[in-house]
């Protein structure tokens, strides 16, 4: 029988799964969001399901626990992986502003006028009932938000502020939905006794607060116990991805059990599953990345990226199916209801979202977030898994209550929320989802910005040089036919012609041409050393320490230039050094100390000397402007090339340590790595047998995992 149940069980996961398949082909090619038409798709499986041919395809349930176990850490956790901290950090004003204080105004706004209108439509419903809808429905759903965003353009900011005001407001609505829930359950069974109201309250406060402590405690514990266990294992690229998964559910799965089952002074030690995941995240990327084996982390990527469209692809395909069980309720009845509560939420949405940004833009307290982005914030509410997730949560049997407020329908509690809450789902999914796109449109919010015109000719025009480039080389070594070679140049040449003219265009429209080509050119600069220091790194000629230290500089420059500030606020030419620094000399005058700070010039002049030769090189191309441009940045990274230099010089002549040798040894750690690439792509092609592979392994295994500082 067991036998039986877990066949039918797995054609009906892979029955849905082959659906969603050519479900998502078919959104590509009508450009229909894939998670509305996997909702629509559903429908029809609600009919088919009822057959004699398909009855299996509903044995797999979208149970609350199999969607807030299994699959929300995995749509979490992917759904932060390439979110970068400082720029959260930047905009959490308008974060918190609109995960705390507007699902407050929104959650009293929905109990007010729901309280008050509902009457006229001959529904009493309790002002606690109102308020508890309020609650669950005012969350933005993390699920449904994420789902979307994969497919749709949008400012990276406008994103970052939609997705974490998701992926944060749960946590608020989780916390009220429990005080909510536990008045509802206590003080109805004790004829309203004052203290018992005081006890109650007083214990959701502290809970919430709790809430706000523990998480973080808890995530910080989590980092320190997985970053020793991944540095344990590194160059091992299965054991390490399995570490992500394992992360992502043990530390949801740790912070729910802890919630309900921990108590210290009489309170139970709130943590939100949801917010630890993604702060888990958070951690592992910014933190782990220059751990993890550089091989695995493209790998780890598409890895995430499937398991978030399974995930995805499950949830919404069985929404209908999941729907169409609940077969006790006459939707029916409660029409008028229903729209009064779907035109309430929309009302208390844009309250939620006006009101706190427009203190923070009043008051300068972040970077103004225009008008458009507003509009926009207030229509993207969407609504899914969290809502039902938490309404399943309601006992099925509130006869006390129901007999204290006189709560005399057909129909319990539960069902009336639940029916408010479905059909707010399918209005978000079905009316908001579809018309985001147009909106963006209209409110020219899809329009790139002067700064993205000008990168998006000058990476065609870099397209088109490097192609060229390519077919000259294939030409001269008579891999193409001269009648072909003809026409491919002359394709590349005309896109290269069309990609300098729009640059001009853009130009010629803006209002301060000079200073939009340096603010480009000063980001591509920063890339550039982005991208040399990670090559740094992953050939083993420096260490995590030094790798953290300069990336963390490099992007608070990207940060500052793409605020339309200098690259630096000074260049400071003498041998100084900043804040961390002197509190590293001054607790340590070591030898290994020293030779730090030798390390970290070295590969400063390493990085500037490579922005140095490709700007050098970029100055040969037409691009559409005098290449004049180039020399100011070139002149600044000569400067810091100079201030490098000279100071290593000092640190090598006031410690007396031999500069040749140390180089000497970087370059043969550097070489160490390259031999175990050679290693790994001769065994990849079989060019060698696996018993030779795993003993050239362990020739340079023992040298190749020593730290550059020991």
């Amino acid at each position: 029988m067991e036998s039986a149940a877990f066949i039918n069980w797995t054609l009906s996961f892979l029955t849905l799964l082959t659906i969603s398949i050519f479900t998502y082909l078919l959104s590509q090619k009508i450009k229909l969001p894939y998670t509305v038409l996997l909702i629509i798709v559903g429908l029809f499986l609600v009919p088919i399901a009822g057959t004699e041919m398909f009855w299996f395809i509903d044995d797999f349930k979208l149970t609350p626990g199999v969607l807030f176990y299994v699959f929300l850490p995995v749509l979490l956790f992917e759904s932060a992986y390439n979110i970068n901290y400082r720029k959260l950090i930047r905009n959490w004003r308008s974060i918190f502003a609109l995960s705390v204080f507007g699902l407050l105004i929104s959650m009293f706004t929905i109990w007010f006028w729901l309280y008050y209108i509902l009457p006229f439509l001959w529904f009493n419903v309790p002002f606690i009932i109102c308020l508890l809808f309020g609650s669950v429905i005012s969350a933005t759903d993390p699920v449904a938000v994420l789902a979307l965003f994969k497919t749709i353009w949008a400012p990276r900011r406008l994103a970052l502020i939609f997705e974490w005001e998701s992926l944060f407001n749960d946590g608020t609505a989780y916390a009220f939905f429990s005080i909510l829930l536990v008045i509802i359950l206590k003080i109805w069974e004790t004829a309203w006794a004052f203290q018992v109201w005081l006890d109650t309250v007083l214990h959701g406060f502290f809970s919430f607060l709790s809430m706000a402590i523990w998480w973080m405690l808890f995530w910080w514990f989590m980092w320190v116990l997985f970053s020793k266990i991944i540095w344990k294992i590194k160059n091992n690229e299965v054991l390490e991805i399995s570490l992500t998964m394992v992360l992502a559910h043990l530390t949801f799965l740790l912070a729910e059990i802890i919630s309900h089952n921990v108590i210290i002074w009489h309170f139970h030690l709130q943590l939100s599953g949801i917010i630890a995941t993604t702060m888990a995240w958070i951690v592992v990327w910014n933190y782990w990345k220059c751990k993890i084996t550089p091989s695995v982390e493209s790998y780890m990527h598409h890895f995430w990226e499937f398991f978030a469209y399974l995930a995805n692809s499950i949830v919404f395909i069985l929404l209908w199916l999941t729907v169409s069980h609940i077969q006790h309720i006459d939707f029916g009845l409660l029409i008028l209801p229903t729209i009064v509560a779907i035109l309430v939420i929309i009302i208390a949405r844009m309250i939620s979202v006006y009101i706190p940004i427009w203190i923070l833009n009043k008051f300068k307290l972040e970077r103004e977030i225009p008008t458009s982005w507003q509009h926009l914030l207030a229509w993207w509410s969407l609504r899914w898994a969290l809502a039902l997730v938490l309404i399943m949560m309601v006992p099925e049997d509130l006869t006390a209550f129901q007999t204290a407020v006189w709560w005399d329908y057909a129909f319990s509690i539960k069902d009336f929320l639940l029916v408010l809450s479905i059909n707010a789902i399918f209005f978000t999914m079905f009316v908001k989802a579809l018309t985001i796109a147009p909106m963006m449109r209209k409110f020219n919010v899809w329009k790139l910005t002067k700064l993205e015109e000008f990168e998006y000719s000058e990476s065609s025009i870099l397209i088109s040089l490097k192609a060229l480039e390519k077919l000259e080389n294939l030409h001269k070594k008579w891999y193409v036919a001269e009648e072909e070679y003809k026409i491919l140049k002359l394709k590349y040449e005309e896109k290269q012609k069309r990609s300098i003219k729009s640059l001009k265009q853009t130009l010629k429209n803006s209002e301060d041409a000079d200073k939009l080509i340096k603010k480009a050119i000063s980001l591509h600069a920063l890339w550039i050393e982005k991208k040399a220091l990670n090559h740094l790194l992953t050939t083993n000629e420096i260490n995590v320490g030094i790798y953290k230290y300069l990336m963390h500089k490099i992007e608070k420059q990207i940060i500052r230039v793409e605020l339309g500030k200098p690259q630096l606020k000074t260049i400071i030419e003498k041998n100084s050094y900043d804040f961390f620094e002197k509190l590293v000399r001054l607790f340590s005058s070591s030898w290994n100390c020293v030779y730090i700070w030798y390390l970290k010039n070295r590969t400063k002049i390493i990085i500037s000397n490579k922005v140095i030769r490709e700007l050098k090189k970029f100055k040969e191309y037409d691009f559409g402007f005098e290449n004049y441009f180039f020399d100011e940045i070139i002149e600044l990274y000569e400067r810091f090339n100079n201030i490098a230099e000279n100071r290593m010089k000092i640190e090598a002549e006031e410690n007396d340590f031999n500069i040749e040798l140390l180089d000497s040894k970087l370059v043969d750690k550097s070489l160490l790595r390259l031999e175990w690439e050679l290693i790994e792509d001769l065994y990849k092609k079989d060019m060698i047998t696996p018993k030779l592979y795993h003993k050239l392994k362990e020739e340079i295994e023992g040298e190749f995992y020593k730290e550059v500082v020991e």
